[in-house]
């Protein structure tokens, strides 16, 4: 009974949100209105308030309530970790996914990003080229998140986003602890990936990409 009912909420709140009586930065119905409303107990509410929470539907603030926020990484991005901690995937298979993402991602933001775009990407890449440590492998997400950015596409964005933050410790070793030989190849991928943009050479962006996922590939499995 108790099952039914939290799934009775979830399943009304997916629905205000279906009519568009609910959006994103709403305040839900408190528990009290849900318990008149649906005819269920305050315990079964909180488990529903709860679930959704771990979902990232939604967040609860103290002292003002729950409200609907949709936040699609956070649910990916543990998701992705839990499944990373049982092994029903790994490193290797999250890297294919990425690379697949952003191979689809570099052709959209080939038609889409500006001069003014294409200006702060090579920008980033000379101060990658000036900078060691922890600051080089947060250019080196900023770059990326703006070639993915690039494709306007709001699920891909998520979905690499979370994926990037599951391996974030992995990439960050790739990009700060390198061969010097090894590294001066990464760099070369990134001057070539907005070389590609630049000149709308669309296989010189693609090939760089490949060998950018096959050094990171390469260090996953060592």
């Amino acid at each position: 009974m108790e099952s039914r009912e939290y799934n009775k909420v979830i399943n009304y709140i997916k629905e205000l949100i279906g009519k568009g009586d609910l959006h994103s930065g709403d305040k839900l119905p408190t528990e009290r209105e849900l318990a008149e409303t649906l005819s269920v107990g305050r315990y079964s509410i909180r488990e529903a308030l709860r679930i959704m929470d771990a979902m990232g539907m939604i967040e609860s603030r103290q002292g003002s309530g729950n409200y609907l926020i949709t936040n699609i990484e956070k649910n990916l991005t543990e998701t992705m970790a839990l499944m990373l901690l049982v092994k029903q995937v790994d490193y290797l298979q999250i890297s294919q996914l990425r690379r697949a993402i952003e191979l689809y991602a570099y052709g959209c933001a080939m038609r889409y990003l500006s001069d003014s775009q294409l200006k702060d990407l090579t920008d980033l890449v000379e101060k990658m080229k000036q900078n060691t440590g922890r600051d080089k492998a947060l250019l080196d997400k900023q770059f990326h998140d703006r070639i993915i950015a690039g494709s306007k596409n709001t699920l891909i964005i998520s979905i690499m986003d979370s994926l990037s933050k599951v391996c974030s410790e992995l990439i960050e070793k790739v990009v700060t602890e390198s061969a010097p030989e090894r590294e001066l190849t990464l760099m070369t991928t990134h001057e070539n990936i907005v070389k590609g943009l630049v000149t709308k050479d669309l296989s010189l962006g693609i090939q760089a990409i490949h060998l950018h996922y096959d050094l990171i590939d390469s260090e996953i499995s060592r």
